[in-house]
């Protein structure tokens, strides 16, 4: 069997809120402390995206990884995720999207229901000092592949340089917002620079993956934790996403 590792997508650590229509996006504060336990009770090491990327070329050949990555960048990953990955000493990853920091998630907010609470420069600094890695998630988090190629650079490139400015450090990793791109798109992000791209794909990490189209399991609402072992211990994730 193909050697591999798995990455591990969130978006929102807390209760959904009243009129939310897609709570699939969240996982509640109590589910998530069990997930981190669970991987240090059963042997797992939580690694960051750079270590991932050493299994995937060949360079680290040690399968029980996980890498955790949270999509967009909410306050409530200071308030409820960071605390717990603190206490087990986890890296992550964060994709922020550079323009909207601060804010709000006003690209889908009147499609979700819901307006949430974005992580701002003084969290961020200070979960920056304290060793958790950024990535970004464009400027603005539009469909990539509906823009003109100079907008296209502008949201992958720009995003990057501003929030390495900021932050004092390379933003190695990108994240497509939506999971949406194509081969321009995937050419913009190599010439940005990036070490790597992370989608929305399902599935696990294999050895020779691409490192710009990695695949990841969605943790939801719903997932259960029989489902949350079912995904580390097993090849399901594969199967679901139709990859043998």
């Amino acid at each position: 069997m193909r050697p591999k590792v798995i990455v591990l997508m969130y978006h929102n650590i807390g209760i959904p809120p009243r009129g939310a229509t897609l709570r699939s996006l969240y996982v509640s504060p109590r589910m998530f402390r069990f997930q981190m336990w669970y991987l240090k009770a059963a042997g797992f090491r939580v690694v960051s995206l750079r270590e991932i990327l050493a299994f995937t070329n060949g360079t680290r050949d040690d399968e029980k990884m996980v890498a955790l990555t949270f999509d967009d960048g909410f306050h409530d990953f200071y308030e409820n995720a960071y605390p717990v990955l603190k206490c087990y000493g986890y890296p992550s990853t964060v994709f922020l999207v550079s323009d909207l920091v601060g804010r709000e998630n006003v690209w889908d907010s009147a499609n979700l229901g819901v307006t949430k609470k974005l992580l701002d420069w003084d969290r961020i600094k200070e979960l920056n000092d304290a060793g958790v890695t950024f990535g970004s998630h464009t400027k603005t988090h539009p469909f990539l592949t509906r823009l003109p190629d100079r907008e296209i650079e502008d949201e992958v490139r720009g995003s990057k340089t501003a929030l390495e400015e900021r932050l004092g450090r390379p933003v190695e990793f990108f994240c497509y917002p939506y999971g949406d791109y194509d081969e321009k798109v995937l050419d913009a992000v190599k010439n940005a620079g990036y070490a790597g791209a992370i989608t929305t794909k399902r599935g696990l990490i294999h050895r020779g993956d691409d490192a710009f189209s990695m695949r990841r399991s969605f943790i939801r609402l719903n997932t259960h934790p029989l489902s949350f072992l079912w995904k580390l211990h097993s090849r399901y994730e594969d199967r679901k996403g139709q990859r043998r």
